[in-house]
């Protein structure tokens, strides 16, 4: 009995040397984007009060209202291009920033959605912008919500599109927990056990997502699984800009996104019911498989400034995109 528990002991020990050096070679090992995804230099830099670099993208009209856009994640800055010519069409100045440890913005240890506010603000000082709008998509979408709680007097609108929401808070919907979308699957309730837990899982699984997106970004969105998304989904993640700009997002690495997910699945630092600034408007796809649509009504039911959300039927999580023109003109009739 005791040479088999030997031999037991010494394959559980081999095991567990054999995952410690796959995980120690997966944070070793730097992948580099295949041909035709290099890493980008489109956009412009500042330097931040605290020596950080901020990278953001202006697109659209240069002399238009200023709006700055809050990628997905993961995203960058390079989802601005996305909608060039539409801003420039509306007559918008669309400024995409990306997030700490995105692209080339340097990571901030230990950052928290109360830290957004200050960046965006040196960056508005920068370019001699007083006030604009905000525009905050998917994961973006908390970070339009904690400036419109943080600088309401700088804001003349802000919208948030196919937003997450609180989860750690006790009253977020069952529903979407439940649900056959990202909210209620698995991984994300395994990202969720994590973010509480031991945020150095889902570090390891985005730095071996990010392995395959520089692979192969437009393939990898090419087959995603079309039970959950729409073939408008796949047809947006599959174009060329979007996959370069997710193929940026993990150019420093997966800390940017870890600390995006992780946050959002922590309590928040800001209560949504003590936003009193200028008017949020909330917009949501009907058939969104990543962000289940009871977490627009969620969001919007606990802002003050809120009054209905607008949910498009038909619209999956890339509302966004297909219905960017509806979401500008609303934000423009309601422009403080």
């Amino acid at each position: 009995m005791a040479r088999i528990t030997r031999i037991f002991s010494i394959i559980v020990i081999a095991l567990l040397g054999v995952l410690g050096v796959g995980v120690a070679g997966l944070f070793l090992y730097a992948p580099s984007p295949s041909q035709g995804f290099a890493f980008s230099a489109a956009g412009k830099t500042i330097q931040l009060p605290d020596g950080r670099t901020l990278a953001y993208l202006e697109v659209g009209a240069a002399d238009g209202r200023p709006v700055f856009y809050f990628h997905g994640g993961p995203g960058s800055r390079l989802e601005g291009l996305l909608f060039d010519e539409a801003s420039r069409d509306m007559g918008i100045r669309l400024i995409a920033i990306d997030r700490p440890g995105y692209g080339l913005s340097d990571f901030q240890q230990d950052r928290s959605y109360l830290d957004w506010p200050g960046d965006v603000a040196a960056l508005a000082d920068h370019l001699g912008i007083v006030r604009f709008g905000t525009l905050g998509w998917s994961t973006g979408g908390p970070y339009a919500a904690v400036v419109a709680h943080a600088a309401p007097q700088r804001l003349a609108v802000t919208a948030i599109v196919a937003g997450e929401g609180p989860y750690a808070a006790d009253d977020f919907p069952a529903e979407a927990l439940n649900s056959d979308t990202f909210s209620g699957s698995a991984t994300n309730k395994l990202f969720i056990w994590s973010a509480q837990n031991a945020p150095w899982l889902m570090h390891a699984l985005f730095r071996t997502m990010r392995v395959f997106i520089f692979n192969d970004p437009i393939g990898i969105a090419e087959n995603a699984d079309q039970g959950n998304f729409s073939a408008q989904d796949i047809a947006y993640f599959a174009q060329p800009e979007f996959a370069a700009s997710t193929v940026e997002a993990f150019r420093q690495g997966a800390a940017g996104v870890t600390r995006d997910f992780a946050i959002e699945r922590r309590e928040w630092p800001f209560a949504l019911d003590a936003i009193s600034g200028p008017p949020v408007l909330v917009f949501h796809g009907a058939d969104d498989a990543g962000v289940h649509p009871s977490i627009a009504d969620y969001v919007c039911g606990r802002i003050p400034t809120c009054r209905t959300p607008v949910i498009f039927p038909g619209r999956g999580h890339s509302v966004i995109y297909f219905q960017f023109t509806e979401i500008i003109e609303a934000m423009l009739d309601e422009w403080e």
